[in-house]
């Protein structure tokens, strides 16, 4: 599939057997933006891990641009492991950050953690919403930016130690945080091929003692980046990269 051609996101019920129309959204962005003509090539992904290869049947100055498809490819522009980034929230739009790289180096799930000493509260329903629509919104660019057709699911904003009661032990389970009883990542030996990854990193306080020890507790590898101190929206991106080149994913 040609990494050249535009690109473009449609919902499932939008695809037909042999033919996509597009949201007005994209259209205008094909048709206005990009000024595409018919005829022309294109690839668009569904979220759910489908590309589709065509060309352009249909392409108004206003209205739903239509595109004949050519050829179907499952898992387009996706890794091999189940990667999930379990993030601290912070303040600020700074987990819109990790969402957005995260996108780009893989993830395929992001968890928004409550920690002991977060200082973000997610106590208002209508206030929560409106975040997660704004992180599926960035998670819905980058995906388009960086040519995968899978858009990450993102998760509820949940308390860190229900996470650990729902995560699987026999995924590989990393939880970063500095200081001398954690150990370095470059002596980690990661299975050859997993599954599933589940990678932990604190908000901008880090995890607390106890949250440490739990984790510990649980089987959980904690993991230092070493001497220096990350900012909660780097530490996430940093994590998924080394973790993925670790994989061979970034080859």
């Amino acid at each position: 599939m040609s990494v050249n051609a535009p690109i473009f996101f449609a919902e499932a019920s939008s695809i037909s057997d042999n033919s996509i129309r597009l949201s007005k959204t994209e259209s205008h962005h094909a048709s206005r933006v990009l000024r595409l003509k018919v005829g022309d090539i294109a690839v668009v992904v569904d979220g759910l891990g489908n590309a589709y290869r065509g060309e352009m049947t249909k392409v108004p100055r206003s209205g739903q641009v239509e595109m004949r498809i050519h050829s179907h490819t499952r898992n387009y522009g996706e890794p091999n492991v189940i990667l999930s980034l379990a993030s601290g929230l912070s303040a600020g739009h700074k987990f819109d950050h990790v969402i957005e790289k995260g996108t780009e180096l893989g993830v395929k799930r992001f968890v928004p953690l409550i920690t002991e000493k977060a200082k973000v509260k997610m106590d208002d329903p209508k206030r929560t919403r409106s975040r997660l629509n704004r992180y599926e919104k960035v998670a819905l660019a980058a995906m388009k930016q960086c040519r995968r057709s899978y858009r990450p699911d993102i998760s509820a904003p949940i308390l860190f130690t229900d996470y650990l009661n729902e995560i699987d032990p026999d995924s590989v389970n990393l939880l970063f945080h500095p200081g001398s009883q954690s150990k370095p990542l470059d002596e980690i030996t990661l299975p050859a091929g997993p599954k599933r990854v589940n990678l932990m990193v604190g908000s901008e306080s880090g995890f607390s003692a106890d949250e440490v020890d739990l984790a510990r507790s649980r089987g959980i590898t904690i993991a230092s980046l070493g001497k220096r101190i990350l900012r909660a929206e780097t530490a996430g991106p940093v994590v998924c990269a080394l973790i993925m080149g670790k994989l061979g994913e970034l080859r």
